[in-house]
């Protein structure tokens, strides 16, 4: 499936839900939600320019009228706010002004109708200038949302359908350059520290960029271009996903917006000469392509959430999220990305060599990657979001079987990664569940690398090579990437387990090394001898109608799906095995979790990870 296929098939999935007033009405609720009619609107308008031939006609006739529902909704901000979010448990609704999404694609929408001679490009254009930005939008700089306005409201500037001026875009970039969105790290701070807002505000800003703004803070904004490019690709998983890390992980708008923002990197880089980074940049695109075409639902709307089960189960989906605006999104960063050139004439890249990046106040995160392998750590995770510790290990593309993100208890509402659990006494006793825990880091996260692929990632061992502190990607060499933390369970927090019995007062380890084989774990309470069980909370039903088996074996399970498997094996006797296959779910669908008990006690565990078909 190319790019234009998958934008087409996406697009055209919603149009049994576009009303004749042009509003694009979401299939679960049954009315307009956020930005949804914007984006779909642009979708249209991009197919209308680069789509097949034989229904650019179609698409354009589509783009009007949904240019037209938005014009009116966005420039009257007395009109009631779209759905905003959904209960789950009971369907209710909240509204909450969300048109500060709406302004790039309807401007670019327009662009593209005015371009196609269509007869109502001079009402549109009267319209759009006629918009009060400061009473339509909600938020002001440094907010991520204004960032969203303010490239809209550039290229508003730029069609001369604005009384603003490149002082007032200096203006507000200024303040965004004050703090939050910072060049020399390449990350833009929202509060909570999503991976997902800070790559939906450095395309933005980028995307500023990229239309040709030539003000006092081009500087900074190609330095951004530049350390934003580097963190990420380093960030962006194996599988083409983004490293889990608070809100809006696991959602697919993020896959076109990487498509989108590693395409602008490209050409921003290939128009100065710079033939690696934009080689680096084509490859984010490929890799973050093969992940989204994987979540187009068979003969249903595309997928907001990295999992095609129906819309109404919600798996995956967090409250703001519905799939009329979050879905149209996802495939209006495609549609965008399209515009720009992307398309995939070269096969995915599968193997990339050993690196890692990690990252310290105020993330508190670590990546690593080698071969088809990808990981990440996170030390400091959002309640509501993460557990602490593994977060992500990834498999490569086109693959289903990943764990990426962390898995919730339904009933307890508890996150669990695969990792480390620890008993007081031997038996099918209660856990306390490292992932369950929070921890005070006892330093930064560090990466070690050897010259030769070792098995062995021990908690204690030396570093051959450190890279803390990094503001790039640091390549580690074609061995092994390798990150380990050390952090403290302060007295009085409490444990990680239903009773909150269990120490509080010990010290944590975790060492991770990635190589072209497989993945190497040591967990570690150095000092703190009892006994210890691995979890491995595991994607079960991604809505593909294909489900995984679990193998149990002597050493470890094997995890069997399709015609993918994998391997988690244990370098210590198993007692018993418990595998518990309903209850549980993640952003990629519904799960199952196998508890391996092992059978001594020790201060420590160690697990490998690997592929086997």
């Amino acid at each position: 499936m190319t790019p234009v296929d998958l934008l087409a098939t996406g697009v055209r999935s919603y149009l049994p839900h576009l009303q004749e007033s042009g509003e694009l009405h979401d299939p679960v609720v049954g009315e307009p939600t956020q930005y949804g009619t914007a984006y779909h609107a642009f979708g249209n308008a991009a197919l209308a320019a680069a789509g097949p031939a034989a229904r650019r006609a179609e698409h354009l006739a589509h783009a009007v009228r949904g240019l037209d529902a938005a014009l009116t909704h966005t420039g009257n901000p007395a009109l009631s706010p779209s759905v905003s979010s959904i209960s789950r448990g009971t369907g209710s609704v909240r509204r909450s002004n969300h048109r500060d999404f709406t302004w790039p694609p309807i401007l670019k929408a327009y662009r593209i109708v005015r371009d196609a001679d269509d007869p109502r490009a001079g009402e549109f254009a009267e319209r759009i200038a006629a918009v009060d930005i400061e009473a339509s939008f909600r938020s002001r700089p440094p907010s991520n949302w204004s960032s969203v306005w303010l490239s809209g409201e550039w290229i508003r500037i730029r069609e001369g359908l604005s009384t603003r001026t490149v002082n007032d875009v200096d203006t507000w970039l200024g303040v965004f350059l004050e703090d939050l969105l910072r060049p020399d790290d390449g990350f833009f701070f929202e509060p909570g520290k999503p991976n997902s807002y800070d790559l939906f505000t450095r395309y933005h800003v980028a995307d500023i960029l990229a239309e040709g703004y030539d003000g006092r803070h081009r500087s900074a904004l190609e330095r951004l271009m530049v350390t934003g490019l580097e963190r990420s690709l380093a960030v962006q998983l194996s599988d083409g996903s983004l490293a889990s890390a608070h809100r809006s992980a696991g959602q697919t708008w993020t896959l076109g917006a990487q498509i989108a923002y590693f395409t602008l990197a490209a050409k921003h880089f290939r128009s100065r000469g710079d033939s690696d980074r934009a080689a680096r940049a084509d490859d984010g695109a490929r890799r973050a392509f093969a992940s989204m075409r994987r979540w187009q639902r068979p003969d249903a709307v595309f997928s907001p959430v990295e999992n095609v089960l129906p819309s109404g189960y919600r798996v995956g989906y967090e409250g703001y999220t519905a799939d009329a605006h979050y879905g149209s999104l996802a495939l209006a960063f495609l549609g965008a990305a399209v515009l720009a050139g992307f398309e995939v004439a070269e096969p995915v890249v599968a193997s990339r060599p050993a690196a890692a990046r990690t990252e310290h106040t105020p993330t508190h995160r670590a990546v690593a990657h080698a071969g088809p392998y990808s990981v990440a750590v996170n030390a400091d995770p959002a309640p509501a979001y993460d557990g602490y510790g593994l977060t992500d290990v990834t498999f490569g593309p086109g693959r289903f079987l990943q764990f990426a993100s962390s898995v919730k208890h339904l009933e307890s509402g508890r996150f669990l990664n695969l990792g480390m659990a620890r008993r007081d006494e031997a038996g099918r006793v209660e856990l306390d569940v490292m992932a369950q825990r929070t921890f005070t880091l006892r330093g930064p996260i560090e990466v070690f690398a050897t010259a030769t692929p070792e098995r062995e990632a021990t908690a204690d061992a030396t570093p051959t090579a450190a890279a803390t502190a990094s503001d790039d990607a640091d390549s580690l060499g074609d061995a092994y990437a390798g990150l380990r933390l050390s952090a403290h369970a302060d007295p009085g927090q409490p444990a990680g387990n239903p009773t909150g019995e269990g120490p509080s007062d010990f010290d944590y380890q975790i060492a991770v090394a990635v190589d072209a084989s497989g993945v190497t774990v040591e967990e570690a309470t150095p000092g703190l001898v009892d006994h210890r069980t691995l979890l491995i909370p595991y994607l079960r039903d991604p809505g593909t109608s294909t489900q995984t088996t679990v193998e149990t074996g002597p050493d470890g399970v094997r995890l069997v799906h399709g015609d993918e498997e994998i391997s988690i094996t244990v370098d210590a006797r198993i007692d018993a095995t418990v595998h518990l296959p309903y209850g549980y779910e993640n952003r990629r669908g519904l799960c199952g979790l196998v508890r391996i008990d092992l059978a001594e006690p020790a201060d420590r565990i160690s697990y490998r990870v690997s592929v086997v078909r």
